[in-house]
């Protein structure tokens, strides 16, 4: 939360306005408190829509549409101002960061939760459409995290603003990455158009970045209406499925929300231990059970995994952070062992067996608005002091095999070469992923460790590429030294293109510093560097914000924007760059402990790089 500026209104009808929550292009969002001390979150309309046409007439329809709707997983509107200078309008509070912000600073989820995700939205979507509504702009900064379960918010609201979305200055790219073929054409607007959404959001959710990358809004857009849906770094290839269902061109090809959660459920390792479940029709959904257990309830219960003592015995509720900000696994629980399995099989299971886990739905059929009848009765409340039902994938610690010892602790890399080898032409790769082939370089020299480059032909390269530089974040660092101070540009890393290398770690002649670059596009340090003198330097590519951060010894020392798209899809290289269709810029000195992440770090994972 922020403090409230000049300008910021005190009250909003009968709310008390105590602090920023954050802003987008509707609006302004506070924390507040009602006037019985209850904690609540007050979106105030942006004072340019008020001018649009009809924008009151529609505004004031969703807001009586949205305070119907139900269910677990959604924060209702309790009350509003359609009529005020500056509408507004307020919603419960939920205490928990947006699932974009959590993936930025923890990673990607692992399936377990990756299955509970799932399931929660998916009954957020089977409460909304209920009520009549489309909630049109489902994206991860509008999931937030709760301690009991992922809840959606902003839903209705965005009916009101989808007729100037594409065209109004300010819409964000995330935006337009999760938006479906139909409302990019102008077409109708159904329920099957938050199905697209939430298998954009899930594929987020596993990989890091959606479906259709990064860019412009114009190639954002085109993507989604003509390119196929990038699923390949899924990790399981029955989830990959199901989130290709999801994200059909088609929406009478897409399942039902209702679908979606009866195949997830029936994947999850407490599928057929529900208590007090009943599988009953009633509803007008076969298998869909009228009262289910809280998802931490499920966890603690059926699933193999226990709170930490501090949490599970009432302590004060962990920090985002603190190493009690997950749930671990109890080994000695007989359901712990292969739980990630448990919950998204594999693929050699027999399809339509109870383990077939997100197996087909028979004939889909196109989602309705309102379809069903009544809410699905929402979980019992989950005790205080309860953990996260959230986690994130573990730091990957050791790979067998993979030589050169292990991962270290912290932020999980795509590729990580220590360059301590002894002899030979190999450089392993510790995650197991990536080996590399050495050419002209020295190994364990005076110096130290690492390998020694000679400037003019060594390099080490790896058969293909590494990241995707083109389309999402990604993070590079490098523990360098250079024997000299060279006249001319040298790169300690990079990644071949078929014309130019896609990224640069190197050292800038033009400046006489450190530098993180793109082709035509550069962040120079304020360290100037010293022959002789190991330095870390770490490259971020943050395609959210559109920026490049170059960090030196943990310290960022500069940033630019960034919002080139550069096709780098060769070898990931050590000791040089490329241009012109050959190699350039080769290093002169000494480089270690290469890492590359396929996100980007934030300042204090960089900092723990660092090391003696």
């Amino acid at each position: 939360m922020q403090p409230l500026e000049q300008g910021d209104p005190s009250f909003l009808g009968d709310y008390r306005v105590v602090g920023r929550l954050g802003e987008g292009g509707m609006g302004r969002v506070f924390l507040g408190r009602s006037p019985s001390g209850r904690s609540v979150a007050i979106k105030m309309v942006h004072a340019s829509l008020v001018h649009e046409p009809e924008f009151r007439a529609r505004f004031r329809s969703e807001v009586q549409a949205s305070r119907v709707v139900g269910g677990a997983f959604t924060a209702p509107v309790i009350d509003a101002d359609t009529e005020a200078e500056q509408p507004w309008m307020v919603s419960s509070y939920i205490a928990g960061p947006s699932l974009h912000q959590a993936i930025a600073d923890q990673g990607v989820l692992p399936p377990v939760t990756l299955a509970a995700l799932a399931a929660g939205l998916a009954e957020a979507l089977v409460s909304i459409h209920r009520a009549g509504l489309v909630h049109r702009d489902l994206k991860p900064s509008n999931v937030l995290l709760a301690d009991d379960g992922p809840r959606v918010i902003d839903f209705g609201i965005a009916r009101a603003f989808d007729a100037t979305s594409l065209t109004r200055t300010g819409v964000t790219i995330g935006s337009a990455g999760f938006m479906s073929p139909e409302q990019v054409n102008g077409g109708q607007i159904t329920a099957a158009s938050d199905v697209f959404s939430l298998g954009a959001v899930l594929a987020f959710a596993a990989i890091g970045v959606g479906p259709f990358g990064v860019g412009s809004a114009p190639v954002m857009l085109y993507r989604i209406v003509h390119e196929a849906p990038d699923l390949e770094a899924v990790p399981d290839p029955a989830l990959r499925t199901l989130l290709a269902d999801c994200l059909a061109k088609e929406p009478a090809l897409r399942p039902t929300p209702q679908q979606i959660l009866r195949r997830v459920t029936s994947a999850a390792p407490w599928a057929g231990h529900i208590p007090a479940a009943d599988h009953s029709a009633a509803d007008g959904q076969a298998g869909v059970p009228t009262r289910r257990a809280t998802l931490a309830e499920m966890f603690t219960q059926y699933s193999g995994m226990r709170l930490s003592s501090s949490v599970a015995s009432g302590g004060q509720s962990p920090a985002p952070g603190d190493p009690r900000w997950s749930v671990r696994r109890d080994a000695t629980a007989p359901a712990a062992a292969g739980i990630a399995e448990a919950v998204v099989p594999a693929a050699s299971q027999v399809p339509g067996s109870a383990a077939g886990a997100y197996e087909k739905a028979a004939a889909p059929v196109a989602p309705s608005p309102t379809s069903g009848s009544g809410p699905v009765p929402g979980p019992a409340p989950v005790p205080a002091g309860s953990a996260p039902w959230y986690e994130f994938e573990p730091a990957l610690r050791s790979v067998p095999g993979a030589g050169s010892g292990p991962v270290p602790a912290g932020p999980r890399p795509v590729g990580a070469w220590r360059l301590d080898e002894r002899s030979g032409v190999r450089a392993m790769d510790i995650t197991g992923r990536h080996h590399a082939t050495a050419t002209a370089v020295r190994w364990g020299t005076s110096h130290g460790e690492g390998a020694e480059f000679n400037g003019f032909s060594s390099e080490v390269a790896t058969d293909s590429a590494v990241i995707d530089t083109a389309r999402g974040s990604f993070t590079v660092s490098a523990w360098v030294r250079l024997v000299v101070i060279p006249p001319h540009f040298v790169t300690a890393v990079s990644q071949d293109g078929e014309e130019t290398s896609g990224f640069y770690l190197q050292y800038s002649s033009d400046e006489g510093r450190w530098a993180f670059a793109r082709p035509d596009l550069r962040v120079a340090s304020r360290t100037e560097p010293v022959a002789g003198e190991w330095t870390h330097l770490t490259g971020v590519c943050d395609s959210f914000a559109g920026e490049l951060r170059l960090f030196v010894n943990g310290v960022q020392e500069g940033s630019v924007r960034d919002r080139i798209l550069i096709v780098s899809e060769g070898p990931f290289v050590i000791g040089r760059a490329r241009y012109g269709r050959r190699p350039v810029d080769h290093f002169p000195g000494g480089i270690k402990d290469v890492m590359v992440f396929d996100r980007a770090l934030t300042e204090a994972e960089i900092s723990g790089l660092l090391r003696p």
